[in-house]
């Protein structure tokens, strides 16, 4: 077993009385159990990590505290490798990786295992760059993402994504939006678009179903400006699998989007509402370390 920790978010939304059930399951594999500091960020944290010599970083928490958690271990890749025991309200990218959601044992097992996989990573480059792990959702596909009720996804299940949208279709904006995608460009008029590594955003909705998370690509998935019964309808069917070669939801597969729009979209990145950005989208390969269950380590 490496030299490990855990990263514990106890503001997770799953997370209550967390601690006490996590200390029976790791005490035989002797790792420390980290929550956070006054004044310390989880980038932070996880980096202080990295410098006291652990080699896997275990996160016990959400998409947005795996996403901070591997942007504070961005220049260390190749020598850490990450765990994730999902605690959050979405778990979209656990979702992905095919971890246990409502099992802590297997869970723990699972993170401080010897199976691991590389996965890609998503580059973002707004001014600044930072990683994301599963999905950013612009427009519309973002405000749902971060509206969207834990109570209507136990009712509806990943048809709770397009209840939720259905419900704020008259605050619904439209973007004319400007797409690079590789070597050809676009130009729509949309209510969102979802940048996304992982299959799933919102707790459970297929965004991108037909995507891995290691083919070296981005799902770019389009939602057009549609009168409101044929956006209701079209979501509907997205979400059962029908029409998504020929219907009015489009999905592009990319190494690269560099997306504008007038006016600027406001984003969820992994899950977290974050700011207006127009930003470069890339596939990062293989890059990052994760402990895997049996049916991910299975060639693809």
């Amino acid at each position: 077993m490496k030299h490990a920790c855990i990263i514990l978010n106890e503001t997770a939304g799953h997370a209550g009385g967390i601690k006490h059930r996590l200390s029976p399951l790791v005490r035989e594999h002797q790792v420390e159990v980290f929550t956070k500091r006054d004044g310390e960020s989880t980038e932070e944290q996880a980096r202080h990590a990295v410098g006291e010599g652990f080699e896997r970083i275990v996160v016990a928490g959400g998409d947005g505290t795996v996403s901070q958690v591997v942007n504070g271990i961005a220049t260390d890749f190749g020598r850490v490798e990450l765990g994730v025991i999902p605690l959050g309200t979405g778990n979209d990218f656990a979702r992905s990786l095919e971890l246990p959601l409502d099992d802590l044992e297997s869970a723990v097992a699972i993170a401080l295992g010897e199976q691991i996989r590389a996965v890609d990573l998503i580059r973002v480059t707004d001014g600044r760059s930072f990683y994301a792990v599963n999905a950013a959702s612009g427009g519309m596909a973002g405000k749902v993402a971060a509206d969207v009720m834990d109570l209507d996804k136990a009712r509806w299940g990943a048809f709770a994504y397009w209840m939720t949208a259905l419900s704020e279709l008259i605050d619904l904006r439209t973007f004319d939006l400007h797409l690079d995608i590789d070597d050809d460009s676009l130009d729509l008029s949309v209510y969102g678009v979802v940048i996304a590594n992982a299959r799933f955003v919102g707790g459970g909705f297929p965004i991108a179903p037909d995507s891995t998370l290691n083919d070296g690509k981005l799902s770019v998935v389009i939602i057009p400006v549609l009168p409101t019964l044929e956006l209701l309808s079209a979501g509907l069917n997205y979400t059962l699998g029908r029409s998504q070669a020929s219907g009015p939801i489009k999905v592009i597969e990319a190494k690269r989007v560099h997306l504008t729009s007038n006016p600027e979209m406001l984003f969820s990145v992994d899950g977290e509402p974050t700011r207006e950005i127009e930003a470069t989208f890339e596939a990062i390969p293989e890059t990052l370390r994760v402990a895997v269950g049996p049916a991910q380590t299975k060639p693809s």
